[in-house]
């Protein structure tokens, strides 16, 4: 049987119906319109569903349930606590959609996480037991599978890596606290590195009015020393944040995701160098660390399979 995924944006809702080994048979997507609040949201998310359904020639009833990635804190209840895109503040999203969607299975969890499981199930670790994702854009995410279930932790919040402090005393994070792994590696990190490059007087390709982390890479990978000294900075941090995983958790698969992931081998051949540096001797040999291969299709395929 198939089950429907739903992948909750701040500006698209997209949703799919999955089948049970992780192929997408169907997908549609409809605008989030956040500012109607939570209850219009909910419509969307419902009548998206039932839209899959009718396409697809299948009755709710027939599906294994609805399954949704959102983007924020969520807790074992369902409740969003916290979603800064939406504006969401303790939203009790999985009853509310459940008076909706009668007699059919819900489940939700954080975004980062339902990608980690679709990673684990159907992409970079497929059918491994242990993976753990990081997602590399404007944040770093991060998502935590442990014999193939998500591992959320006593706080239901596990899997944070973007906050593990890699440089104590390093650049302030958005979080408040100095060293984060976001901090460094995400795009402002990255921007401000090659920045201060320029602001230095180092040579380079680069312009202070267009860097982005396509630009900084894209330079990189045509030679430009400041270019590759900014992604060589960016990926050893990266690395000492997959090091401590390896060290703590020794799962089957890293999976490297997110925007700043479309470099390419550019940005994980230092990655894995920077890994191996700092993991334990006898332990890096069992991880595998590769790019992330479900692209914007993992939020709709994991959601799915928190009711596979």
């Amino acid at each position: 049987m198939a089950a429907i995924g739903i992948d909750l944006g701040g500006t698209d809702i997209k949703g799919a119906i999955v089948s049970g080994d992780g192929q997408i048979l169907l997908q549609k997507k409809t605008a989030t319109h956040p500012e109607e609040g939570a209850e219009g949201v909910v419509d969307r998310i419902v009548e998206l569903a039932e839209s899959l359904c009718i396409t697809h020639g299948t009755q709710m009833g027939d599906t294994l349930g609805v399954g949704v990635g959102v983007p924020g804190v969520t807790r074992q209840d369902g409740t969003v606590v916290i979603a800064p895109n939406l504006d969401w503040h303790y939203v009790p999203l999985k009853q509310m959609l459940a008076d909706r969607l009668e007699q059919t299975a819900v489940e939700l969890d954080n975004d980062a996480n339902v990608a980690a499981l679709a990673e684990a199930r159907a992409g970079a670790g497929e059918g491994c037991q242990s993976l753990a994702l990081l997602t590399l854009g404007t944040g770093i995410g991060g998502g935590i599978i442990i014999d193939g279930r998500v591992h959320h932790g006593s706080s239901y919040s596990a899997g944070e890596i973007g906050h593990m402090v890699v440089l104590p005393d390093g650049p302030i994070c958005g979080c408040g606290k100095a060293g984060c792994l976001e901090a460094i590696s995400a795009t402002r990190g990255m921007v401000d590195f090659a920045q201060a490059g320029l602001d230095n007087g180092r040579e380079s390709t680069l312009s202070g009015t267009d860097l982005t982390p396509k630009a900084i890479c894209d330079a990189a990978s045509e030679g430009d020393i400041l270019g590759r000294a900014t992604v060589d900075h960016v990926a050893k941090y990266i690395g000492i944040a997959v090091a401590n995983l390896i060290n703590i958790l020794s799962p089957n698969v890293v999976a490297i995701g997110g925007g700043i992931s479309a470099a390419g081998n550019l940005m994980l051949d230092p990655i894995v160098a920077s890994a191996e540096a700092n993991t334990l001797e006898g332990m890096f040999e069992h991880t595998r660390i590769e790019l992330a291969c479900l692209g914007n299709d993992a939020g709709s395929i994991g959601a799915a399979y928190l009711v596979i």
